[in-house]
Formats: structure tokens, sequence, C-alpha cells
């Protein structure tokens, strides 16, 4: 039994470290990247079990990436290796140029995720599932997948979480609205920025955005806006949640740190605003460091070791 399951693809981040142009850096940091591994890293350093499902190559890349999830404890039966490449990406930190990534992902080893993948009972075993836009827009076979681990985890009254996670370099506005529509509904946590929510249900008020949401059947509803106020529709309760804002090293990671420390904190008995607290102070830790998971804290049966204050 796992606490968490989660499918998604993993790539090897190479981030340019001693400029902040990819274009004249000489120097990359080596990192695993992918925001359901993120999600799965932020739940186990909180005390908690995560089964991560995806597939990665044969190649020397998918072994380092397979021995870092291991060292995280990541359970990763559920991985498979492939006769084809380990997808990678590569980034600058986003400090004083705009982040401009390069992905090294079409037809790779992640991007052939199926439904064969898929284990019932693996799924019917655990306390939640988390599953991400990435994974519906980077393949069909993949969007497959998807779409039955949320079918299986209906089935056996798991859970679900859906980060919109919008990757306009995957594929339109347009194909990502009619896809997660119809995949977003009967959900117990929707997170997603303003402009994810508005690009799928189509109105310019956030708030009305919010209520189609919560009409699809989200329990909960989170729309981030970067450093402003959170909005929050959770039956039917409106409210707002301040994020924790910090000098930022790399933004890149935190908002699958804040989704991961939020679940966490849900299946560790938080109350939800204490849940939301504890993801947010997460999210504001990775974003301090370079790597998506670096600054991820560590806890014990889903709560942080240190306080939910607001971090200074």
């Amino acid at each position: 039994m796992s606490d968490l399951y989660t499918l998604g693809e993993m790539m090897g981040l190479f981030l340019a470290t001693d400029t902040d142009d990819v274009a004249t850096a000489k120097k990359f940091e080596l990192f695993v990247a992918g925001a359901e591994a993120n999600v799965a890293v932020a739940v186990t350093r909180l005390g908690l079990t995560a089964s991560l499902v995806a597939r990665l190559g044969t190649d020397r890349l998918g072994e380092n990436i397979l021995a870092g999830l291991k060292d995280e404890g990541i359970r990763v039966d559920g991985i498979k290796r492939v006769d084809s490449y380990t997808p990678a990406l590569v980034r600058n930190r986003g400090q004083e140029n705009p982040i401009d990534v390069t992905y090294l992902r079409k037809s790779s080893a992640g991007s052939t995720i199926s439904v064969e993948d898929i284990d019932d009972k693996a799924i019917a075993a655990s306390r939640w599932v988390h599953v991400t836009g990435i994974s519906v827009a980077i393949s069909e076979s993949a969007a497959g997948a998807v779409a039955k681990a949320m079918e299986l985890a209906r089935k056996n009254n798991i859970p679900i979480s859906f980060d919109i996670n919008l990757r306009r370099k995957l594929w339109s506005e347009a194909e990502a609205s009619k896809a997660l529509r119809s995949l977003i509904r009967d959900v117990e946590l929707l997170v997603g920025g303003v402009d994810e929510y508005a690009v799928i249900w189509g109105s310019s008020d956030p708030e009305e955005n919010l209520r189609f949401a919560s009409a699809a059947g989200v329990r909960t509803a989170i729309m981030t806006a970067g450093d402003q106020m959170m909005r929050v529709l959770h039956d039917g309760e409106r409210f707002d949640v301040m994020p924790d804002i910090v000098p930022t090293v790399d933004p890149v990671g935190s908002g699958d740190a804040f989704v991961g420390g939020t679940i966490a904190g849900i299946l560790g008995g938080l109350s939800l605003r204490d849940a939301i607290t504890q993801g947010s102070k997460c999210g504001a830790l990775v974003a301090s460091q370079l790597g998506d998971w670096t600054g991820l804290p560590h806890g014990t049966s889903g709560v942080m070791a240190t306080s939910l204050e607001k971090i200074s």
C-alpha cells in the first residue's frame, strides 16, 4: 500500500549555473525533473509513501534518474525500462532573464507510458491518486494512462488531485481546453494558475472559473497567482490564502512542491487551510534553492517537522 500513487514522465534536467542564459552558459548541473516525480518526493520527504509509474530508457541517464528516485525512498516497482531514450530538458534559472526551456522529449521513453502500466490493485491499495495535464499532453497513450488511473481511482473511491500544469510548448490552448475539461470532473483537489483556469473554462472572471470547476465536481479548487493571494473554493466556501514569499533562486518545481506539501498535509490530518499553508511553505523552500526538489523539507506522517508559520 502507498499513500500516493502517481504517474508521469521524468527527465534529466540540465540547469545552467554560471550564467542565466543557456546560449552563453558553460556549466550545467544535472537534476531530476518531472512534475509527478517532484510531488512524489515532496510526499515521501514528509514521511509518507509514494509509488511512481513511469518509463525510462535503458541508457545511463535513465539509470541516473532511477538511482535518484530510489535515494529519495520512492517506490519504483512501476517504472519500466524500455528501448528508447530518456528525455531531458535544458534551461536557465530565470533570475535575470525569463525562463527559457528546450525539451528533448519527442517520442522519448517517458512519452510511451500507456494504460498497460496502470495497476488496478496498486491504485485500490493507495490513499490518493495524483495526475497532471503534462501527462495528458505528451502523447495519446499517456493521456489514456491518466484517464485510466482516474477511472480506477473513482471506482475504488480514492481521492484524486489534478494539477493543470499547462505547457504551451506541448499543445495549443484549444487542445488543452478540450482534453482537460473532459478529464477534470469529480476530483478532490484541483490546482492551477489564474490563466490556466481561464484556458479550460473560458471566462475572464477568475471567480466564475472557480465556480465552473466546482460545478464539475471539484471539491477543492485552488487558483494560484504567483506571489499574489491564492483563491480557494472548498465545498462552497470561498477563502483566500497568502503564499509565502522568499528571495527566488530557482522558481521551477515550487508549484509541484506546493501540491505535494498540500496533499501530504491533507493525508496527515491537517485542516485544509493548514495543509495549503504547508504546501506554500514547501513551494517557497524549493524556490529558494537550485533544482526541482532540492529544498523540500522533511517531516513525519505528512506534516513538516518545522512550524507552519510563514517564512520570514
